[in-house]
């Protein structure tokens, strides 16, 4: 492959790839399609769908560990690919939540292309090596979609509808629009989170989305959302039911055999509406409990910055300036866990932490040390549950807390 297509035209056809990654049309007759899976026997769909699979674990390959600092440059290239390619989020978001411009967002992205080009090229295109062989070369496109699941499934277990559906929603955009179709969402900003995976939960959003938005003609989309006893309930349909193209029999099973081997992954419950046309989905999924953190420290922006931190995992957060307040509010919320900063005025987290150890309303709460003090093995000593270094990272917090729960 490599003695026909340059470096640089391989580059491109990479970065066009990526952009019309959830768009299956476009993908099948993509020149990458051919020349990454070359495999003989496969149908044009299936190819499309692996070709996807390759450029989704090409970002995962960008991933520097654990290890890595968090605003280290690995870091943030791996993170805008995730953000903007596999969740979705449109370019002014993700620059955003990352702190840059929009302008470096996009002085970025091109450098995350290139890097993920060169993992794709190193792999498949050097050297004129082909790509070598699957172990099973006829793996049709839900054995494959098995695969992808499997993989999602190993990341963090949390999704709120409200977050997902914004990214999902911007990649089926311009289909929405040469179908006119309108969306809307019912979705109630108290919602709580899913016990499941968000990546897993978007990609059964895309597939329900892009099966209704394909047989639909001007008409509405709607998605509404409530809570019940132990599930949230999500109701999906075509209004009118009467708008939506009738299909074959055989299009109906296999858009429910895709979606019930993800929600088998996910322990989510789903159901066909509309008969025989399949107007709509109704789904139940596990909702998550949601968990409360009582943030303690003297500086508002760490106070802010840990509750961003939290939130985007499923806690809920209040917070404590002083040591008063975190007394009082300890005993007041009975929070699942406390972060503590050490230096504050007044008080201390010394004194904090001794309080709350020595009262029967607070001592069974845990409590992380979070300090610029190199104190571990004194907060361990004193009856801390975990310490941290500041600064502190959010895979860091998180872990912490992960932590608690594992030994629960």
């Amino acid at each position: 492959m490599s003695a026909q297509l340059s470096r640089a035209e391989f580059t491109r056809q990479v970065a066009e790839a990526y952009e019309h990654l959830y768009d299956p049309v476009f993908l099948r007759a993509h020149p990458l399609t051919v020349a990454l899976v070359p495999e003989p026997g496969l149908q044009p769909k299936e190819r499309a769908w692996r070709l996807q699979h390759l450029l989704l674990q090409a970002i995962e390959d960008l991933d520097p560990g654990p290890q890595a600092p968090a605003f280290s440059v690995e870091s943030r290239r791996y993170q805008l690919m995730t953000m903007h390619h596999t969740d979705g989020l449109d370019p002014q978001t993700v620059a955003d939540r990352l702190g840059i411009s929009r302008r470096h967002f996009y002085r970025e992205h091109e450098v995350a292309i290139e890097a993920v080009s060169s993992v794709l090229w190193e792999r498949y295109a050097g050297n004129s090596i082909s790509v070598p062989p699957q172990p099973t070369p006829k793996m049709d496109r839900l054995e494959l979609l098995r695969l992808e699941a499997a993989r999602l499934t190993q990341t963090d277990r949390y999704a709120r509808t409200g977050d997902v559906l914004p990214g999902v929603l911007s990649l089926l955009q311009e289909r929405l629009h040469q179908q006119n179709l309108t969306v809307k969402a019912d979705l109630p900003a108290d919602l709580p989170g899913a016990e499941l995976d968000r990546n897993l939960l978007r990609q059964m959003l895309l597939i329900m989305l892009s099966y209704l938005v394909e047989r639909t003609e001007k008409a509405t989309l709607r998605l509404r959302a409530w809570l019940e006893v132990g599930s949230i309930h999500l109701m999906l349909a075509v209004e009118p039911a009467e708008a939506i193209r009738p299909v074959s029999a055989t299009e109906v099973q296999e858009c429910m055999a895709a979606l019930n081997d993800l929600a088998g992954l996910g322990g989510v419950s789903l159901q066909p509406l509309g008969g025989p046309a399949m107007a709509g989905f109704e789904v139940r999924l596990p909702a998550r409990q949601q968990r409360m953190v009582l943030v303690v420290d003297d500086n508002e922006d760490v106070r802010e910055l840990f509750q961003r931190y939290l939130a985007s995992h499923g806690y809920r957060v209040v917070t404590a300036g002083s040591a008063a307040d975190a007394v009082a509010l300890a005993h007041a919320v009975q929070p699942y866990a406390i972060t503590l900063d050490l230096m504050m005025p007044e008080q201390d987290g010394w004194e904090v932490l001794q309080t709350l150890l020595n009262q029967p309303e607070t001592d069974h709460i845990p409590v992380i040390v979070c300090s610029v003090l190199r104190a571990r093995e004194l907060a361990l000593s004193l009856g801390a549950t975990a310490f941290l270094a500041k600064p502190v990272t959010e895979q860091a917090l998180v872990a912490a807390l992960a932590a608690l729960e594992r030994d629960a």
